[in-house]
Protein backbone atom coordinates (compact mmCIF):
# COMPACT_ATOMS: atom_id res chain seq x y z
CA UNK A 1 0.00 0.00 0.00
CA UNK A 2 1.18 3.70 -0.87
CA UNK A 3 2.76 5.32 1.81
CA UNK A 4 1.14 9.61 1.87
CA UNK A 5 3.27 11.71 4.30
CA UNK A 6 1.23 14.53 5.78
CA UNK A 7 2.66 17.23 8.83
CA UNK A 8 1.95 16.16 12.33
CA UNK A 9 0.37 19.73 12.68
CA UNK A 10 -2.31 18.35 9.76
CA UNK A 11 -2.36 14.77 11.32
CA UNK A 12 -3.43 16.02 14.47
CA UNK A 13 -6.15 18.26 12.83
CA UNK A 14 -7.08 15.35 10.67
CA UNK A 15 -7.14 13.07 14.20
CA UNK A 16 -9.12 15.95 16.24
CA UNK A 17 -11.77 15.71 13.42
CA UNK A 18 -12.08 11.80 13.06
CA UNK A 19 -13.03 11.92 17.06
CA UNK A 20 -15.48 15.04 16.78
CA UNK A 21 -16.73 12.57 13.91
CA UNK A 22 -16.75 9.65 15.25
CA UNK A 23 -14.90 7.99 12.14
CA UNK A 24 -11.60 6.73 11.13
CA UNK A 25 -8.69 8.98 10.15
CA UNK A 26 -8.49 6.95 7.25
CA UNK A 27 -11.98 7.47 6.05
CA UNK A 28 -11.52 11.37 6.88
CA UNK A 29 -8.71 11.62 4.71
CA UNK A 30 -10.19 9.62 1.63
CA UNK A 31 -12.99 11.64 1.60
CA UNK A 32 -11.03 14.71 1.85
CA UNK A 33 -9.56 13.00 -1.58
CA UNK A 34 -12.41 12.81 -3.16
CA UNK A 35 -13.67 15.97 -2.60
CA UNK A 36 -10.91 17.47 -4.19
CA UNK A 37 -11.25 14.90 -7.02
CA UNK A 38 -14.79 16.10 -7.00
CA UNK A 39 -13.80 19.97 -7.21
CA UNK A 40 -10.80 18.91 -9.99
CA UNK A 41 -12.78 17.55 -12.19
CA UNK A 42 -15.70 19.85 -11.95
CA UNK A 43 -13.06 22.58 -12.72
CA UNK A 44 -12.05 21.09 -15.82
CA UNK A 45 -15.63 20.51 -16.98
CA UNK A 46 -16.29 24.21 -16.59
CA UNK A 47 -13.12 24.96 -18.99
CA UNK A 48 -14.11 22.62 -21.12
CA UNK A 49 -17.74 24.44 -21.18
CA UNK A 50 -15.80 27.85 -21.58
CA UNK A 51 -14.44 25.99 -25.07
CA UNK A 52 -17.11 24.74 -25.84
CA UNK A 53 -18.98 28.34 -25.84
CA UNK A 54 -16.46 30.30 -27.09
CA UNK A 55 -16.33 27.39 -30.55
CA UNK A 56 -20.25 26.90 -30.95
CA UNK A 57 -20.62 28.87 -34.08
CA UNK A 58 -18.17 26.46 -35.69
CA UNK A 59 -19.54 23.05 -33.67
CA UNK A 60 -22.69 23.95 -34.89
CA UNK A 61 -21.53 24.21 -38.31
CA UNK A 62 -19.86 20.17 -37.93
CA UNK A 63 -21.81 18.69 -35.23
CA UNK A 64 -25.36 20.13 -34.86
CA UNK A 65 -28.09 17.78 -32.99
CA UNK A 66 -24.96 15.49 -32.39
CA UNK A 67 -23.68 14.24 -29.15
CA UNK A 68 -19.92 15.46 -28.68
CA UNK A 69 -17.06 15.07 -26.25
CA UNK A 70 -14.57 17.58 -26.14
CA UNK A 71 -11.23 17.39 -24.21
CA UNK A 72 -8.42 19.77 -23.77
CA UNK A 73 -10.52 22.58 -25.43
CA UNK A 74 -10.86 20.10 -28.77
CA UNK A 75 -13.41 17.69 -29.72
CA UNK A 76 -12.21 14.01 -29.64
CA UNK A 77 -15.17 11.72 -30.30
CA UNK A 78 -19.20 12.31 -31.58
CA UNK A 79 -22.13 10.52 -32.14
CA UNK A 80 -25.94 10.83 -32.33
CA UNK A 81 -26.25 8.35 -29.31
CA UNK A 82 -25.06 9.47 -26.23
CA UNK A 83 -24.46 6.08 -24.56
CA UNK A 84 -22.66 4.68 -27.85
CA UNK A 85 -20.51 8.27 -27.57
CA UNK A 86 -20.56 7.76 -23.73
CA UNK A 87 -18.82 4.09 -23.71
CA UNK A 88 -16.43 5.07 -26.34
CA UNK A 89 -15.05 8.13 -24.83
CA UNK A 90 -15.07 5.85 -20.94
CA UNK A 91 -12.88 3.13 -23.07
CA UNK A 92 -10.68 5.92 -24.80
CA UNK A 93 -10.31 8.41 -21.18
CA UNK A 94 -11.04 6.25 -18.32
CA UNK A 95 -12.14 8.42 -15.40
CA UNK A 96 -10.48 11.16 -17.12
CA UNK A 97 -13.01 14.16 -17.39
CA UNK A 98 -14.37 14.64 -20.71
CA UNK A 99 -17.36 16.84 -21.31
CA UNK A 100 -20.10 15.21 -23.37
CA UNK A 101 -22.74 17.92 -24.76
CA UNK A 102 -25.57 17.83 -27.37
CA UNK A 103 -24.71 20.64 -30.21
CA UNK A 104 -27.81 22.44 -30.33
CA UNK A 105 -28.91 26.08 -32.16
CA UNK A 106 -28.00 28.16 -29.00
CA UNK A 107 -24.55 27.68 -26.75
CA UNK A 108 -26.71 27.78 -23.78
CA UNK A 109 -29.94 26.64 -24.00
CA UNK A 110 -32.67 27.56 -21.30
CA UNK A 111 -33.09 25.42 -18.82
CA UNK A 112 -36.40 23.78 -18.20
CA UNK A 113 -37.52 22.37 -15.14
CA UNK A 114 -40.45 19.58 -15.38
CA UNK A 115 -42.21 17.80 -12.70
CA UNK A 116 -43.28 20.74 -9.96
CA UNK A 117 -44.34 23.48 -9.14
CA UNK A 118 -43.67 25.52 -6.19
CA UNK A 119 -46.71 25.75 -3.97
CA UNK A 120 -48.15 23.35 -6.29
CA UNK A 121 -50.59 20.34 -4.87
CA UNK A 122 -51.57 16.57 -5.61
CA UNK A 123 -55.37 17.34 -5.64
Amino acid sequence: MPTVVVTPELYRRVEQVSLEQKTSVDEILAQAIRHYLWDTDRSRISEESQFYRHQHADLKTHFLGQYIAMHSGRVVDHDTDLQTLRQRVHERFGCTPVMITLVEDLADPALVRRGFREGATDS
